[in-house]
């Protein structure tokens, strides 16, 4: 008997207790919001808010959080008014205000929480804001997704393995929602359970049963696959591996890193909220499991009316027109959004300044230059709405510079331009409507006279001011000019002459030819240093060439002599000299006798030449060096009287210059062939003595070999008679 009481005594106090949990129904939430935020200014979350609970008037706390959106450190939840009996707590990490009563051990009652809730305000520092934001309104503490309509939630439990954390999640229930490891499979999504979660913790993908392969492991995703290979691998939907990631490192475990898990957000180089692939149980510092994160979800499960959500949006410019116009012409902007007005600025940054325009198009006239402008929506007097730059591009006219005209003797002429932008159109005419050619380079038709034709620049159908003139000038006139002479006289060893025009009749350029071939020089006078036939043409600027004048350039030298050339005779009745060979050089000879300046003669023979010394000139008609070649006429006398009576005193040849010579030797001999005297180059001659004593008058013989500066050797003998009285 007593066991059955005890049993039934158990079985009455479940019973009890599962008749009160039944009978203890969860509250209702709606909330009202979706408003339009103006920019630095706050705003209330809901326009309206209900909690109604069937058994309960109170409730112990109530949960506010930014569930989409959240922008950390810089978005806040304020409770705003006077409510003294509640507290309120802001976590930035997860962007969640929390309300509990300030009384001990009381419940904040939902009459007080409704007002409460009404009065909670939203505001931001951050400079640029994302567009929309939502706000989860829960009874329980887990973080609320509107997208996905799912509780996430962080359980904190250092150094849990993956498996265990499997095991852990899945026996987790929120308001009869059973948990699984969270699946991430969008950005909104992993953002939510992994920058606004309080550690760091596992999820629920792995790669065990087909290395490479990760998939969804768990919850209604289970399945399906979300990445292929490790870094540098491909998703076929969405993955938010951190850096380097998944890497499969297995220095400290070598059976490889199978599961996921959020990265620690204190590690370095990482990406806050994404993933990392670790072992089952862990790895180290900043790799140690800190936890795992529950995600409450599945598509079978009723909606939970113990969440309510509400959002704000910042109103946008839904469309924009732009313009592109030419230099000084007029545009129309325009722009569109789904409510409000459209405000108009010159600067992008919101400011003080009056709008330029209100409306959705904008007229502006006369515009320089490329101009941007700023449109923003303007609802119910808020002017501090992002701006949207639309602008207006003006095509600057393009500059026409630099033409240049053609001046021809007839023919074809070649008009040039230049611009910066655009193309250029020629015309014949100011008005023409039709482009004869299109380019900076325009060659015209063949003209006989004076031509004008008209370049325009066009850029992006823009034109340039007005169009410009380039004239093609027809001018006939053939040069005229002169050479001073035909031929010129290049002497061997002077190295150049000089060949050059006279009388020019205007500003020509020149073209020289050397025996048919076009020499570089272009100038009215070249330096040339060969012989051959020349000839020189000019052209004036209009191309038009003169007749063609030939100059022939030949080469000359002064003569060269020797003593193979001449002929003398002398000790005679007709002295003279002969000039035996005719081609003395290059140039054409002609001679003079002992004066440089006196007539000069074609014939190289001179005759009745004194006893002495003579020069003979030999002058090249080219103008080359005149020659000069020193000679003597030398004479034998036939006898002396050494009487020294002053007179006929000594025997010498005659004619002999001492300076002339190199060399001399005369011998006399008497009849008997015995030499008796020398007369050397320094001595005065024969006085008629031997050893002193005087020979008797007799015939004596003379030898005489003389060799004179120009190499010249001559021997002679002959017999003279000393005569005493």
């Amino acid at each position: 008997m007593k066991l059955k009481f005890i049993l039934f005594t158990f079985l009455f106090l479940m019973t009890s207790l599962i008749l009160n949990a039944q009978v203890n129904k969860a509250p209702t939430i709606t909330a009202q919001g979706k408003q339009a935020f103006c920019v630095g200014n706050p705003i209330h979350i809901v326009t309206d808010f209900t909690i109604t609970d069937p058994d309960d008037d109170r409730i112990a706390a109530f949960f506010i959080q930014i569930s989409s959106g959240y922008q950390v450190n810089f978005d806040v939840l304020t409770l705003t008014g006077n409510y003294p009996f509640i507290t309120s707590f802001w976590n930035s990490t997860e962007g969640k205000l929390t309300l509990t009563s300030s009384l001990p051990n009381e419940k904040i009652p939902l009459i007080e929480l409704e007002k409460a809730i009404k009065e909670i305000t939203f505001t931001t520092t951050a400079n640029t804001i994302i567009e929309e934001k939502t706000f989860s309104l829960s009874i329980g503490n887990a973080n609320y997704l509107p997208l996905t309509d799912h509780f996430y939630e962080f359980v904190e439990a250092p150094n849990i393995t993956w498996k265990n954390a499997k095991i852990a999640a899945e026996n987790r229930f929120y308001f009869g929602r059973q948990g699984y490891l969270a699946t991430l499979t969008n950005q909104i999504e992993a953002d939510f359970a992994g920058k606004q979660a309080s550690g760091t913790g596992w999820i629920g993908a792995s790669d065990e049963e087909n290395e490479g392969e990760w998939k969804w492991v768990t919850g209604p995703e289970a399945g399906t696959v979300f990445w292929n290979g490790t870094v540098d691998g491909t998703t076929p939907n969405f993955a938010f591996w951190n850096n380097n990631e998944p890497n499969d490192y297995k220095l400290e475990n070598p059976i490889g890193e199978d599961y996921a898990h959020i990265t620690d957000r204190n590690a370095p180089d990482i990406i806050e909220g994404s993933w990392n692939d670790l072992p089952n149980v862990g790895g180290t510092g900043f790799f140690i499991p800190k936890g795992y994160i529950v995600e409450y979800g599945k598509p079978e499960e009723s909606p939970l009316n113990i969440v309510a959500s509400t959002s704000i949006y910042i109103p946008k410019i839904t469309s924009i027109t732009e313009a592109t116009i030419c230099e000084f012409g007029n545009a129309t902007l325009t722009a569109t959004s789904n409510e409000g007005e459209i405000f108009w600025y010159k600067t992008p940054n919101n400011g003080n300044e009056s709008p330029e325009f209100i409306g959705n198009n904008f007229k502006v006239n006369n515009i320089p230059q490329t101009t941007t402008y700023y449109a923003a929506v303007s609802l119910n007097g808020c002017v501090t709405l992002p701006r949207t730059a639309v602008t207006i591009n003006v095509t600057q006219k393009p500059q026409i510079r630099n033409t240049t005209g053609d001046v021809i003797c007839g023919g074809i002429a070649n008009l040039n331009a230049e611009v910066l932008s655009g193309q250029l159109y020629w015309y014949d005419s100011k008005t023409s409507t039709t482009p004869l050619f299109i380019g900076n380079s325009f060659n015209t038709i063949f003209l006989t006279t004076t031509t004008s034709y008209f370049v325009e620049a066009i850029n992006t159908n823009c034109g340039s001011s007005d169009r410009k003139e380039v004239i093609a000038k027809v001018d006939n006139t053939i040069p005229e000019f002169d050479v001073p002479q035909n031929t010129f006289v290049l002497c061997t060893g002077v190295g150049s002459v000089n060949l050059e025009i006279i009388n020019p009749k205007g500003n020509y350029s020149y073209v020289w030819q050397k025996n048919g071939e076009t020499l570089s020089e272009s100038t009215p006078n070249i330096n040339v240093n060969s012989s051959g036939n020349y000839a020189v043409t000019a052209r004036s600027e209009a191309g038009c060439e003169s007749e063609t004048q030939n100059i022939t350039v030949i080469i000359s030298d002064k003569a060269n002599i020797t003593l193979n050339d001449i002929v003398i005779i002398d000790d005679s009745e007709n002295n003279s000299i002969q000039i035996s060979n005719a081609n003395l050089g290059s140039g054409n000879y002609e001679f003079a006798i002992d004066n440089e300046f006196d007539t000069y003669q074609k014939d190289g023979f001179f005759n009745n030449l004194s006893t002495g010394t003579h020069k003979l000139f030999i002058k090249d008609l080219g103008g080359c060096e005149t020659q000069t070649f020193v000679f003597s006429i030398l004479g034998y006398p036939k006898f002396f009287t050494p009487n020294e009576d002053g007179k006929n005193d000594v025997w010498n040849i005659t004619g002999f210059d001492k300076t002339l010579y190199t060399y001399s030797e005369i011998s006399i001999f008497n009849r008997f062939g015995n030499l008796i005297y020398k007369i050397d180059k320094n001595s005065n001659g024969w006085n008629g003595t031997y050893k002193g004593k005087n020979l008797p008058s007799s015939t004596y013989w003379f030898n005489a070999i003389l060799t004179d500066i120009n190499g010249l050797s001559i021997e002679k003998t002959g017999n003279f008679s000393l005569i005493r009285k």
